[in-house]
């Protein structure tokens, strides 16, 4: 990992919490909670597992895909204005790295470039290894993504919003996806101070709160996807 990377996880976290009390989570502003609180209904997609999600079987329905162009250096921009302005340069650098690392990953995982469900998949998963502490392995991450497919939502939002706007959501959730999961792995590579963890930890449960609809506590991913228990 970069020492950029690790330079400006640091400056992420030990500025997080002022960004928590502001906006409910780290990088993602109010619109994009707007745009997926319909999305995501986990609370009733996870009684799911019972039936399809857990035949093995994977679904062919198409994704939603992006018409508008990309657009990720003004994303990166506007996901560090939240930092200081002596580090939002670095911030909007390490975003943009972010949004490199998520495609090399979705291209292992064999998705389609622009995949709309891949990239929440990628947001919810980086979150949840950072709210977790735990590794999410490439089957989790895939049965997140799948429990999206399944679920239509994300094409439902593509039919309703702007084109923009799904660019918007696409780049920003893959973005601070992969971000999350660069902080886990920094993290179990050299442990940082219990302030600094913490910050990032209750960044990474507002993140899944909003997006989830369900207390962070209850959420377990599996090789079935995101679960909820009692």
């Amino acid at each position: 990992m970069s020492r950029l990377l690790l330079r400006v996880m640091l400056c992420a976290a030990v500025f997080v919490s002022p960004a928590v009390r502001a906006q409910g989570y780290v990088g993602l502003g109010p619109d994009y909670a707007m745009t997926t609180a319909p999305l995501i209904s986990f609370a009733n997609m996870a009684v799911m597992n019972n039936n399809s999600m857990n035949t093995g079987l994977r679904s062919r329905s198409k994704t939603a895909r992006m018409e508008a162009p990309p657009a990720v250096q003004r994303n990166a921009l506007e996901l560090a204005r939240i930092f200081p302005a002596s580090s939002q340069a670095a911030m909007t650098q390490a975003f943009q790295h972010s949004m490199d690392v998520y495609q090399q990953i979705a291209a292992k995982m064999g998705w389609q470039r622009d995949d709309l469900d891949g990239a929440m998949a990628a947001f919810i998963v980086g979150n949840y290894m950072v709210f977790a502490d735990r590794e999410v392995r490439d089957e989790e991450f895939a049965a997140v993504a799948e429990q999206l497919r399944q679920g239509g939502g994300t094409r439902r939002l593509a039919e309703k919003q702007s084109a923009e706007t799904i660019r918007n959501l696409y780049e920003k959730s893959a973005m601070v996806g992969a971000f999350m999961a660069l902080a886990y792995k920094s993290q179990q590579q050299k442990v940082q101070p219990e302030r600094i963890a913490a910050n990032l930890r209750n960044s990474a449960r507002e993140n899944l709160k909003l997006v989830l609809g369900a207390e962070p506590e209850r959420l377990r991913i599996d090789e079935r996807g995101v679960m909820l228990v009692k």
